[in-house]
């Protein structure tokens, strides 16, 4: 037992050490971008917008490399003409003490591969895509970053991304209580789902199959409930800990 106890206080000692070397500074978003973000291209960007209909149908081979990759380049919350830069994956947890929920999903056997930014007129979208090697799951969260910004309504901001002219539309029942709309076509193999609150907007795109809709969409609308009752007001021994086991974990992942 003294042996357990012993290794048990090296194990906190070295979280500790760790937290506090990985404390995150950052005021804002912005402060997290690497100093030169890899920039698209013009052509990668148009490949991706083309992509990036989610519930349109689409040639074999975009569809392939859709799977690959997920959606990419343009944010489906963000406005027309926002800037998409990469950030970095390790900074995902920095994103918890500036508000974000996206930092907080969690699901089996997923991991974050990239995680991509845009912000226009003091609006921001974080998007992060996971995916288990089988499916991807893509969630985009939107929210006001400057003073005297608003969101614009969550219907206008989905005719940048999805051709409401060709898809299926239902509204969904989630657990939490609040209700969302699928966008979905017969001949597609990835649905898309939206979902606002008075402070965030949702959009979530994914190639499990449609009947998981309801169930992925519920998750993402719990975890941004408990980011709320998780985001502490100020940062304290915890979130030091909390770092430091964040990172001992990321050397077994590597």
């Amino acid at each position: 037992m003294a042996s357990v106890a012993a290794v048990t206080c090296l194990v906190v000692a070295l979280a500790w050490f760790l937290g506090g070397r990985a404390a995150p500074n950052a005021a804002s978003v912005q402060e997290l971008l690497p100093p030169e973000p890899r920039q698209h291209t013009d052509a990668e960007t148009a490949e991706d917008a083309a992509m990036l209909s989610a519930v349109q149908p689409s040639a074999e081979s975009e569809e392939e490399d859709y799977l690959d990759r997920g959606v990419a380049a343009v944010l489906p919350g963000a406005m027309p003409g926002a800037e998409i830069k990469e950030l970095p994956v390790e900074n995902l947890s920095d994103l918890k003490s500036l508000g974000w929920a996206v930092p907080y999903l969690s699901r089996n056997g997923y991991e974050h591969r990239y995680i991509e930014t845009g912000s226009l007129e003091g609006i921001r979208t974080i998007q992060v895509h996971m995916a288990d090697g089988e499916y991807f799951i893509n969630v985009a969260e939107t929210r006001v970053e400057e003073d005297g910004a608003e969101l614009e309504p969550i219907e206008e901001t989905l005719h940048n991304v999805v051709d409401l002219q060709h898809v299926h539309a239902e509204e969904l029942e989630l657990s939490t209580g609040q209700e969302a709309v699928l966008y979905s076509a017969e001949d597609a193999r990835v649905w898309t789902t939206a979902v606002e609150t008075g402070y965030a907007q949702y959009v979530i795109t994914s190639s499990q199959p449609v009947e998981t809709a309801p169930e992925v969409t519920s998750w993402v609308m719990v975890t941004d409930r408990s980011r709320v009752q998780l985001m502490p007001s100020s940062p304290g021994p915890a979130d030091r800990l909390e770092r430091g086991f964040d990172e001992m974990r990321s050397w077994f992942s590597d």
